[in-house]
């Protein structure tokens, strides 16, 4: 009896190694039917859009959470080329490996890690691939985060703004897509000042440029990560969908009232400081402590 027993023990053994590892095939088969889900809700059906079919576009911040989102759904509209660029490589080297996986025709994917207040290199990346259109997501961050050093945020932001910006100008790109937030109307904080202050470098930029700038504001609770834990995924996914589409639109013929929700500012003569004003308030800026930095913004943003 107990010659049996030990021989039932080993037949269950031998078995249970194949079924274990049958069944950790089909588990990674489900989670991987689940991404693919996953990101089908996200790449709903988008419109014709002749500004970015067979054009050059370049996604600053294109490792973050709203980058990465207008960068996967480039995909569906056919440009010749997506240059994704930010300052993490190990954000970007994702980004692109999701795109590879999405890609349907002859798109070139280029990966560019850059810290976007290395002026000097953010004039020769602009210099050498000359996009047709930049979507500038970089400083795009939560509130959380920002508050905790106003100099570091600043500078982040409002110089990575306006050394994108002015590359732009110098190379004459057609176009430049600003995405802000409508908080930027009236700050109260400084992630809101830091905002305000980037659409006026944009502004200031755009007075002698012949590149068209546009500045996006997106909705208070839109495409924001706080914002997600009172809905389920699925619906988050659509919602932020339908939101990346409105901003890949925004150069399209529609009337800034027909972008359902979004705010979109073109830069004109009327608007925004003159360029000899914002850089020395930027050079003011620069070389300021923290305290300084407040009270520079403050002043500043009274005006």
């Amino acid at each position: 009896m107990e010659m049996y027993k030990h021989r039932a023990l080993e037949i269950l053994h031998r078995s249970l190694i194949p079924f274990l590892v049958v069944f950790r095939q089909f588990r990674i088969f489900v989670s991987n039917g689940f991404e693919s889900i996953e990101e089908k809700l996200e790449l709903v059906a988008l419109p014709t859009a002749s500004h970015l079919t067979g054009k050059s576009v370049l996604v600053t911040g294109a490792g973050g959470f709203v980058g990465s989102k207008i960068a996967r759904q480039l995909i569906q509209y056919q440009p010749s080329c997506i240059l994704l660029l930010g300052h993490g490589p190990q954000s970007i080297y994702s980004v692109e490996y999701e795109l590879r996986k999405l890609m349907v025709g002859n798109i070139e994917i280029i990966p560019i890690v850059l810290d976007v207040q290395d002026k000097k290199k953010i004039y020769s990346i602009i210099g050498r691939y000359k996009p047709d259109i930049i979507y500038h997501t970089d400083g795009h961050r939560q509130l959380d985060i920002t508050e905790d050093d106003s100099s570091i945020t600043l500078h982040g932001a409002v110089f990575a703004a306006n050394n994108i910006a002015e590359a732009a100008n110098r190379y004459q790109i057609k176009r430049f897509v600003m995405i802000s937030t409508e908080l930027a109307e009236k700050p109260r904080n400084l992630m809101e000042a830091e905002k305000r202050l980037s659409e006026m470098v944009v502004e200031s930029i755009s007075l002698t440029s012949l590149t068209r700038y546009i500045i996006v504001r997106l909705p208070e609770d839109g495409m924001s990560a706080k914002s997600k834990k009172l809905y389920s995924p699925s619906d988050t996914k659509i919602a932020d969908a339908q939101l990346v589409q409105r901003i890949l639109q925004t150069d399209s013929q529609a009337p800034a009232s027909d972008l359902y929700g979004l705010k979109k500012t073109d830069s004109s003569p009327s608007r925004g400081l003159s360029q000899i004003e914002m850089a020395r308030f930027l050079k003011q800026l620069k070389t300021a402590t923290e305290n300084e930095a407040r009270q520079l913004v403050i002043s500043f943003l009274k005006r």
